[in-house]
């Protein structure tokens, strides 16, 4: 019973990720003064209402993503936790200073697309854009995958593919624009190498996961 809770208690630093879901809806509110940074590029992406079902994989994709790597690579839970963690605040402090904006089309159409876009417009507003938090944490997922692809190919492919379309459906659904995504990729990038130099050195991280502790046991029995 002991070593059970030993091995579940890392799942609590999941609700460190839940808290800062809370404090971005605090500070979701449109102020009096936002920028709209959209491009001439952002013009040229239509509006695929369709794109709404990916985005909303972003919910199942994360959460699963890191209580798997709570499992099966300890190590890597505890980077993404960090990376996502620390990535989430600096977005945070970000919109507090400096709020953007994305212009939202007209919603048509009665269509079970058409009124999850809705559900998200309602209950989302069209702000807390630059960095783009959904781009953020699902780059830091697909930084961890493709570093565990040597040895994890089909892991390394479907959560590739799956976060390129969580991505693209950001721009897609029109909840945010380029700068937003290119923003997201960019802290991403800062705060998983600032993550995994932290926890490089910790041996007790690299090795403290289930399979590592199987593989311990076996060469403990084998020497009997």
């Amino acid at each position: 019973m002991k070593k059970t809770m030993k091995n579940l208690y890392p799942l609590s630093y999941l609700l460190l990720f839940v808290v800062t879901s809370v404090i971005y809806s605090v500070i979701n509110q449109i102020p009096s003064d936002v920028v709209e940074v959209t491009t001439k590029i952002d013009d040229g992406i239509p509006f695929i209402k369709e794109f709404i079902f990916p985005y909303l994989l972003w919910y199942p994709f994360i959460y699963g993503l890191l209580i798997y790597y709570c499992f099966v690579d300890r190590k890597q839970y505890f980077v993404a936790i960090s990376s996502l963690v620390t990535g989430k605040l600096i977005c945070f402090v970000v919109y507090i200073f400096w709020q953007t904006t994305v212009p939202r089309p007209i919603v048509t159409g009665d269509d079970i697309f058409a009124n999850l876009i809705r559900f998200i417009y309602m209950h989302d507003q069209p702000v807390n854009c630059l960095p783009s938090i959904h781009v953020m944490t699902t780059f830091i997922m697909m930084i961890i995958v493709y570093n565990r692809k040597e040895d994890h190919k089909w892991e390394y492919m479907s959560v590739t593919v799956m976060g390129a379309l969580i991505i693209l459906s950001t721009l897609f659904t029109k909840q945010h624009a380029i700068l937003d995504a290119l923003a997201g990729i960019l802290v991403a990038c800062g705060v998983y190498a600032a993550a995994q130099y932290m926890f490089s050195g910790r041996k007790g991280f690299q090795a403290h996961h289930f399979r590592a502790e199987r593989l311990k046991k076996r060469m403990k029995n084998s020497d009997l």
